[in-house]
């Protein structure tokens, strides 16, 4: 047994598969089949039931606790003396939400490789619940999410606040009041009554993301019972809709003016409502207990910069 052979396992028990791990691992399945094979003779027992998907045996679930808890050890040793060799080479491993990290991402990392061009950053992407978990098992190195009030075991620091905003294209407010529309827009701004758009189709994420947590309160408080005409985990494909005139849609307001600017759209709504029941914080977070690390410090702080705030 190797340094390899564990990486190896903990491949195929996170995939549950010999092909997609094979792939990640940039080696053939037959390489890798072999290598847990004299694994599995090595414990003398086996450690996958070879159905699809792959199932861990009990033996499976025992040794990967103890992969999970060297791998996590042989990472901290890497830190440690990459440390001590100046920092100069080493990987860092950042988990984000798909529209987020399209978001933040590219200006971030350009930065981070103009100090450390030698680092591997490798961008995990997912939803705030399963940047959690993966936080919780060691699997990434930061996270940048809407934290729960309550994150045991995760310290975490602001980044930078966000607000749910509401946006319709004005050719679906003139779709839907005609005449009114010039009316209807004036009093949606002023004040922020959503009542009159209980008629226009929406747009929605899933309950489980800020966005549509946000957005049902909205719906719940103004007694609007939404025609949902579209509903998608992609916030990015509900925005492009909405400028489609598909219908109106909760979404953060820092990727709407991203879009919005990339795309020089101007004919559009953008219905702030500018109160703490909209906004949320987004934060870094990391095992809290694990010791200060310089490439995770320095990240956190090139995103905290000025030059790297959302546009």
């Amino acid at each position: 047994m190797n340094f390899q052979t564990i990486q190896y396992f903990l491949q195929v028990a996170r995939k549950r598969s010999f092909s997609q791990a094979a792939e990640e691992l940039f080696i053939t399945q037959q390489t890798l089949s072999a290598s847990i094979a004299a694994l599995e003779r090595e414990l003398g027992c086996k450690l996958f039931l070879r159905h699809i998907p792959l199932e861990l045996t009990y033996g499976g679930e025992q040794f990967l606790k103890y992969a999970t808890a060297f791998q996590q050890n042989y990472d901290r040793m890497l830190r440690d003396f990459a440390e001590i060799g100046a920092g100069v080479r080493g990987r860092l491993r950042v988990g984000v939400a798909v529209n987020r990290g399209r978001l933040l991402l590219p200006k971030l990392i350009h930065a981070f490789h103009e100090v450390h061009p030698m680092v591997e950053v490798a961008v995990v992407e997912g939803k705030n619940d399963a940047l959690l978990e993966a936080l919780h098992e060691g699997e990434i190195d930061l996270a940048i999410a809407d934290f729960p009030q309550d994150c045991r075991g995760i310290a975490v620091e602001d980044y930078y606040e966000d607000e749910i905003v509401l946006a319709l294209s004005d050719d679906l407010l003139q779709e839907r009041f005609g005449g009114r529309m010039v009316q209807v827009k004036a009093s949606l701004m002023e004040t922020k009554d959503i009542r009159p758009l209980a008629e226009v189709p929406f747009l929605m994420s899933s309950a489980l993301s800020v966005s549509g947590r946000i957005a049902r309160n909205i719906l719940r408080q103004a007694g609007v019972v939404p025609e949902i005409k579209t509903s998608s985990g992609n916030m990015e494909t509900l925005i492009e809709m909405c400028f489609l005139g598909e219908g109106a849609c909760f979404c953060p307001q820092e990727l709407l003016r991203h879009l919005l600017a990339e795309k020089q759209l101007r004919a559009m709504t953008v219905l702030p409502f500018s109160n703490s029941g909209t906004r949320y914080a987004v934060k870094f977070g990391w095992p809290e207990r694990e010791k200060p690390w310089a490439l995770r410090s320095d990240f956190i702080r090139l995103a905290k910069s000025a030059e790297a705030l959302p546009d």
